[in-house]
């Protein structure tokens, strides 16, 4: 999305793009309690640390009819289209890095360094070294790099994770986003525009036309298309309903005001 943006800002010059980014905590997990791992499932909060598996072997187990295979070799094949647009977004995911699918602790810290205008970028740093570096996002001393790297105050950062502070509302957040707001995948992005009226998704109160959605990882292309079409609609004053509109247009919270 950062290239998309930067994009736009070269073709439009005179133009002003600002986007405020807010992020929900989300497991696929959902907010089921600790509980012996069955065949097939993510790793939630009860598996013990020393029997977290890859992200490969969990996504292995996920879909089984994708391939028995186990060696490194064949987990990195049967993932080749996700290695391959992570490659093009510059990004060389590592595949053999233990995750824990309730994390608790890592999105506590994307509430609390939200309270510092810095929740973005540490996220970015967490991701970074999570998925390219092979440093698990689920060991507290990863989090804590994170934070340093965008210059948190890393003692605080530690001094907050001995507390209970903000874990209910990881946990009501893991409830939430499935059974009152429906999402079953991630990532989905809901832009609003309020100055167009444009304002819906899962988390607003729906406005006079429906937010900008679009569902799952996307490319700069897809991102590019999008700003351009908002563009074209707040200068025309509202939400034009077209052919390029369409791939944008599943906004069902909006449908059900």
């Amino acid at each position: 999305m950062a290239r998309a943006v930067e994009a736009f800002h070269e073709r439009h010059p005179d133009r002003a793009l600002e986007i405020n980014v807010t992020r929900h905590p989300y497991s696929f997990v959902g907010d089921r309690p600790a509980q012996p791992q069955k065949a097939g499932e993510l790793d939630g909060i009860g598996t013990e640390a020393s029997q977290l598996r890859t992200f490969a072997d969990q996504m292995q187990g996920r879909f089984p009819a994708a391939t028995a295979a186990t060696t490194p070799a064949a987990r990195r094949e049967r993932m080749r289209p996700f290695l391959e647009l992570g490659a093009a977004a510059g990004i060389e995911f590592e595949l053999d890095v233990v995750a824990q699918y309730q994390p608790v602790e890592s999105q506590r810290l994307l509430l609390w360094a939200g309270r510092f205008g810095l929740q973005e970028e540490f996220m970015g740093a967490l991701n970074r070294r999570h998925f390219e570096r092979g440093e698990s996002a689920s060991a507290r001393a990863t989090l804590l790099r994170a934070c340093a790297d965008v210059g948190l105050d890393e003692g605080a950062a530690a001094a907050f994770l001995e507390t209970d502070e903000l874990e209910r509302d990881v946990w009501s957040s893991y409830g939430e986003t499935i059974r009152t707001s429906g999402i079953r995948s991630i990532p989905l992005f809901a832009f609003s525009v309020p100055a167009l009226g444009a304002v819906g998704g899962p988390f607003r109160a729906a406005g006079r036309f429906e937010a900008y959605v679009v569902r799952g990882s996307s490319d700069a292309a897809t991102f590019s298309s999008l700003f351009e079409l908002i563009l074209r609609d707040v200068e025309a004053g509202e939400r034009v309903y077209d052919a390029p509109a369409f791939p944008f247009r599943r906004d069902e919270w909006w449908g059900r005001r």
